[in-house]
């Protein structure tokens, strides 16, 4: 019986349950590490969840395309698992076929636009940018193993979610850089009154806006002081 499922008898009639698979993940009773992989599995649902605050709240054309890339990633994984139809290692784990894994897929992507998007934007402050790309590569590779580890999938339907999460990872910047930025669709689109109206703006240009905009927010303050 699927474990996402559970029966009772509410009122008197039976009644089905079910556990929504996107955040339910299991293991041992007692094992600590398993609990720790449990953990990791939610990561990349929190990692959309910053993506989306992100977009909300800075409004940036660079956190935008990111999620839409990570959005089409994760579409494309859905019909590869309809293509490929293979099964989970364990059936009664999760909800859908296991090729490939999408945790994998999603991380791994994450992992490249990352890296490489602050290699080649970010000039400045490189410790923390060093800091990041690693915290990156290791949240990646503790989602992956943590797959495994759980019984969701096989080590090749992880290895190959990963390699198919780089591959896409690699088009997305290609797409942006040479498709999107190449064609001026961004200057295009900011010009929009409705782009205007939503304070969507395009910082690429500063080598570390968050310092940029660090110092503006200090020199403000010190210019509210003296008065």
């Amino acid at each position: 019986m699927d474990t996402g499922v559970y029966r009772g008898i509410l009122s008197g009639s039976r009644n089905e349950l079910r556990s929504l698979g996107l955040t339910h993940f299991q293991y041992q009773n007692g094992d600590n590490v398993g609990m720790l992989f449990a953990l990791a599995s939610l990561i990349p649902i929190f990692l959309v969840v910053m993506e989306a605050t992100i977009v909300l709240s800075r409004r940036e054309i660079a956190g935008i395309l990111l999620l839409a890339g990570q959005l089409t990633n994760e579409t494309f994984n859905l019909v590869l698992k309809v293509i490929i139809q293979q099964e989970r290692p364990n059936l009664h784990l999760g909800d859908g076929y296991g090729m490939p894994s999408s945790h994998s897929q999603f991380m791994t992507f994450f992992v490249v636009y990352t890296v490489v998007y602050l290699e080649t934007h970010i000039s400045t402050n490189e410790i923390h940018k060093r800091a990041v790309q690693a915290g990156a590569i290791a949240l990646g590779l503790l989602v992956m193993i943590s797959r495994i580890y759980l019984g969701y999938h096989t080590a090749l339907q992880v290895v190959a979610g990963g390699l198919i999460g780089v591959c896409s990872g690699c088009f997305w910047l290609w797409f942006v850089e040479r498709a999107i930025y190449a064609s001026k669709a961004v200057d295009v689109a900011l010009d929009w009154p409705i782009c205007k109206w939503l304070l969507i703006r395009d910082s690429r240009a500063a080598p570390d806006i968050a310092l940029a905009e660090y110092r503006l927010s200090r020199h403000a303050t010190n210019r509210t002081k003296s008065k």
